[in-house]
């Protein structure tokens, strides 16, 4: 078996959707990566060759880039929603023991299981529901301020007085 040195396993791959729709060519690019998990191979020089084939350009920003940088920060963003709203939990055990505490007040009062199981989906709807709402009104501000000009907010150094 031929396993990859650790700098390997560190580094991303990153695929566009629609790759011909963002200006540019291969000309401009300015850093390659390499992928994160090749393919299995029995022969390391396959692999080798397999690695050396998949490249990603990375090139500098341009003011007709633009559209294109506000809908993959839109998107992406997007996909947060849920990473958000569940996989937080985790992270949140007084959160966790009250969702227990709500589900159990509601079987003692109500001595219904079937109502007693609606409770956590409920509560795990409203919680997608605000971090939706959270990360699309974050969204729609920084999309009026400092994603509507990429280049005067990112590409020019900032002044410091």
């Amino acid at each position: 078996m031929h396993c990859l040195s650790l700098k390997m396993v560190c580094e991303t791959k990153i695929v566009a959707d629609d790759h011909k729709s963002i200006p540019g060519t291969k000309n401009e690019s300015v850093i390659t990566s390499s992928l994160m998990w090749p393919p299995l191979s029995s022969h390391p020089s396959d692999m080798e060759d397999s690695m050396r084939s998949d490249k990603v350009y990375i090139r500098e920003f341009h003011p007709y880039d633009q559209d294109a940088a506000q809908r993959i920060f839109y998107e992406g963003l997007k996909e947060r929603i849920p990473n958000t709203a569940f996989r937080g939990l985790k992270q949140q055990p007084k959160a966790l023991i009250l969702y227990v505490v709500l589900t159990l007040m509601c079987f003692v009062i109500t001595k219904s299981l079937l109502l007693s199981c609606c409770v956590p989906i409920i509560l795990m709807g409203l919680r997608y529901y605000f971090s939706r709402k959270v990360i699309l009104g974050y969204l729609e501000h920084v999309l009026h301020t400092d994603m509507s000009d990429v280049e005067q907010y990112y590409m020019k150094p900032a002044v410091f007085r």
